[in-house]
Parts: C-alpha cells; sequence; structure tokens
C-alpha cells in the first residue's frame, strides 16, 4: 500500500521505495509531479482512490527530467488518465523513446542505456514549457531551468503557496538538504548554482525527488547550504 501525507493545503506526498511523487488537488483536477520508476502507476490509482477520485480526474503530469525513476510510470498513467504531460524540450525528446539522460558513470549508464528503458509516450500527449513560464498550478506554479544533476531538468515552483517541486536538483537524503551527489551529476559546477537559484526562492516547502520534504524548516536551514554553494 502506498503511503500519503498532505505537506500543504490541496498538496500530497507519495512514496514508495526511495522515490516521490507529488499530487495537487485543485478546482479544475488533479496535477502530477513526476512519475517513478516503470511499473509503479499502482501507487497513483491508490492515492487518488485515498482522496476520492478517479484517474479522469488527473488532468497534468509534470516531468522534472527523464530518469526512468521520475519518468518510468508516465507512460501507464497517461494511458489511464488521458492527462497532458508537461516537461522542457530536451526531456520531451527522451520521452518520446523512454530513454534516461547522459549523467551516470560510465559502466551504469551503458546498463541504463541498454536495459533499463521505459515505455515512450507518443508525441500527441506531450507539451513542452519554458524557463518562467507559469503554470496554472498552485496560484502559478514558475518553470525554473535547473540543469546540473541532468542537462534537462527543470524545478517548479509556487511564489503564491511556496511550494517548490525540486526533483533531484534538491534532495534530503539523510536528514540533510544537499545537492545530488557529484558521482551521479551531469555537471557539477550547473548543478551549483541551479542550487543556488532554488534556495533564493526561500520556498516554505521543498518537495524534493528523494528524501522527506522538508516542511518545518528554518532560514538559517537554507542559509547554510546557501552560503557552502556560494564558496564552491
Amino acid at each position: 500500500m502506498s503511503e500519503l501525507s498532505e505537506i500543504a493545503p490541496g498538496v500530497y506526498w507519495l512514496t514508495k521505495g526511495s522515490v516521490n511523487f507529488y499530487l495537487c488537488d485543485e478546482p479544475d483536477g488533479l496535477t502530477l509531479v513526476d512519475a517513478g520508476n516503470p511499473n509503479q502507476q499502482e501507487l497513483v490509482w491508490q492515492a487518488l482512490e485515498q482522496l476520492g477520485k478517479r484517474p479522469s480526474d488527473l488532468i497534468r503530469i509534470l516531468i522534472t527530467h527523464a530518469d526512468a525513476d521520475h519518468a518510468g510510470s508516465a507512460a501507464a498513467i497517461q494511458k489511464e488518465t488521458g492527462a497532458t504531460v508537461i516537461a522542457s524540450p530536451a526531456t520531451i525528446e527522451l520521452l518520446k523513446r523512454g530513454d534516461s539522460p547522459q549523467h551516470l558513470p560510465r559502466l551504469i549508464q551503458f546498463v541504463v542505456d541498454h536495459f533499463m528503458g521505459y515505455p515512450p509516450l507518443p508525441e500527441l500527449v506531450l507539451r513542452p514549457c519554458q524557463p518562467d513560464e507559469e503554470l496554472p498550478v498552485l496560484g502559478g506554479l514558475r518553470v525554473m531551468a535547473t540543469p546540473g544533476h541532468t542537462l534537462d531538468h527543470i524545478s517548479y515552483f509556487s511564489p503564491a503557496s511556496g511550494i517548490l517541486f525540486a526533483g533531484d536538483a534538491l534532495n534530503t537524503r539523510q536528514n540533510k538538504l544537499q545537492l545530488t551527489p557529484k558521482r551521479i551529476t551531469a555537471d557539477m559546477e550547473a548543478a551549483v548554482r541551479s542550487g543556488i537559484k532554488l534556495l533564493a526562492c526561500t520556498p516554505a516547502v521543498i518537495a524534493c525527488g528523494h528524501g522527506v520534504p522538508m516542511q518545518s524548516h528554518g532560514s538559517d536551514d537554507l542559509m547554510d547550504l546557501f552560503n557552502q554553494l556560494r564558496n564552491k
């Protein structure tokens, strides 16, 4: 059974294992942020049932980047719901092929490229978004280009609610806010710049791709990492 927690009014954290999904429940329908590993769509159906919703109530799927643990079930979820899948143009090219971006150590990347694909999505259901575009979610969800972990990576921030969907640009593994490790990062300098950009938003909730979302942090928690990154 999936675990479902409300991390802000109408915003739910869905997790099983190490991968996070997020559901935003608003009057015009549901928005899913990221889609987990392949064959994890059942977690979404369980969450919808717990919320008293139907698959057809899901109208958008936002993808932060095309890694298999963030986009793996997107095709299955989209097929059942008819939702529009929104992502960066670079991510969309990967989603059309069911490919992950290049950012892993050589041997691991070879295995992922040749043996760990995920179902591709038809071009018709895909919609590209651009940096600084505002999506009609949570009072205006701003698209932020945050390359580093992968070069196609984007994050989504709602100034109205203070919620940041950080994907893998930030995580809270080991109960500490941090960047994704260098060994699985395509461009560490870009990752540092992206981390600084996100922290400068002073988000009230950091809904990361891995680890427990940060909800009760103070400004010192953000400034500690902000200053570490600025001094790199």
